[in-house]
This record gives C-alpha cells, sequence and structure tokens, in this order.
C-alpha cells in the first residue's frame, strides 16, 4: 500500500507522519526512550528504542497513529501471514504473535544448534534452512516437519534470499544472513547497539552445524 506525498520520519524520541504535498502534520507520537530505528511494512510502522543497552518494538497503525503493543524484543527475519507476525528469536526460537495485540500464538525451537536458519515464504509456505537442513513450519500449530526446497533451490549454494513476502514489501533491510532486524536504523556511529546482520550466528561459513 503506497501513499504518495507521505512520508515516517523520527526525531530522537518522537515519530510522525508528514503530508509533503499538502504540508500537513497527519500525527505525532513522543517515547520514553531513543528511537534507533523504523520500518514500514504495509498498514504498520515498527519502532525500534533504546534505553541503557535495552531494546524495545513498538507497533504503529500507519494510518492513525495509534500505538498497537511494545515488546521488550527486536524482531528479526520478519514476516506477516495472514494476521500473523512470524519472527525468528534471539533465542534461535521461531515465534508467532499476533498482529494486532502482539500476543503470543506459539513459539519453538527451530532445532538447529550451530546457525541460525534462513525463513523463506515460498509458494505461500514458510521454510526454514541451512546448508545442511530444511525443515517446513506449520503456520497454525508451530511444528516444524523435515522438508526440502522446492526443486532448483539448493540450500548448500543459497547464500541470499528475497522471497515472496520481501518481494512485495520495499521497506525491508534484507540482510538474509540469518538474523537481521526490520528497521532503518539510525544509531549514531554506525553501532547497531546488537543488531549485527551475521553476529548473532548467522549462517555466514555453515560451519560443522545442521
Amino acid at each position: 500500500m503506497k501513499q504518495e506525498g507521505m512520508i515516517i520520519a523520527s526525531e530522537k524520541k518522537e515519530l510522525f507522519k508528514y503530508n509533503t504535498r499538502d504540508q500537513k502534520l497527519e500525527w505525532r507520537i513522543s517515547f520514553e526512550n531513543k528511537i534507533v530505528g523504523i520500518s514500514r511494512i504495509e498498514n504498520f510502522v515498527f519502532v525500534l528504542t533504546q534505553s541503557w543497552g535495552s531494546l524495545s518494538t513498538s507497533m504503529i497503525d500507519y494510518q492513525t497513529g495509534n500505538i498497537k503493543w511494545k515488546k521488550d524484543k527486536v524482531l528479526y527475519n520478519v514476516h506477516i501471514f495472514n494476521d500473523s507476525i512470524i519472527f525468528i528469536d534471539t533465542t534461535r526460537e521461531v515465534v508467532s504473535i499476533s498482529l494486532d495485540n502482539g500476543n503470543e500464538n506459539f513459539r519453538v525451537k527451530t532445532g538447529f544448534r550451530w546457525t541460525s536458519p534462513k525463513m523463506a515464504l515460498i509458494n505461500q509456505k514458510i521454510y526454514l534452512f541451512s546448508k545442511k537442513k530444511t525443515v517446513l513450519l506449520d503456520l497454525k500449530t508451530g511444528a516444524l516437519v523435515e522438508s526440502k526446497l522446492p526443486s532448483k533451490l539448493d540450500p548448500k549454494e543459497i547464500t541470499f534470499i528475497i522471497d515472496e513476502f520481501q518481494m512485495n514489501i520495499n521497506t525491508l533491510n534484507s540482510s538474509d544472513t540469518g538474523f537481521f532486524p526490520i528497521y532503518d536504523a539510525g544509531v549514531e556511529g554506525g553501532d547497531s547497539g546488537g543488531f549485527d546482520a551475521g553476529g548473532a550466528g548467522g549462517d555466514g561459513g555453515g560451519g560443522g552445524g545442521e
């Protein structure tokens, strides 16, 4: 959903939506802590704030500017599917939360012991894979089943992937090395305070794990 003449911007602890065509402020929100990253996906704006090394994610309604929910964590490898947000947690678990209120639907260990898997939406199915292992995620129960990627896709050779979800969303920072935040990060000095795209166990070299 694109809207010409609309921008989302932040100033230290404030986020605002501005109509550049009419030169009109649509809404403005104040946060308790410093904003260090923002991203928009469809009708949702995700805001990352930081206080004394602690990071939190808030989800904002793009139209109204209302804060829908807040979680004391960073969402990595985010995919929105129907009314849920699927992401990989820093605990290397796959988590599903409600898009509307942030309540957790399920949480399951990925089973990848030595690497953080890549996650991709392919043919309306979510796969998690590394060079040595591929599983299919049941979007209702969170069950993981051994699987294979569709023909012609070799997980041993894939280094980066922009999947069906990301092809339709142009606001994601697509690192695809396993972990990556969804935010347009504005942390001073380039130190993202823990959002190193490959530093959280990415699948950079294959190693000896799954």
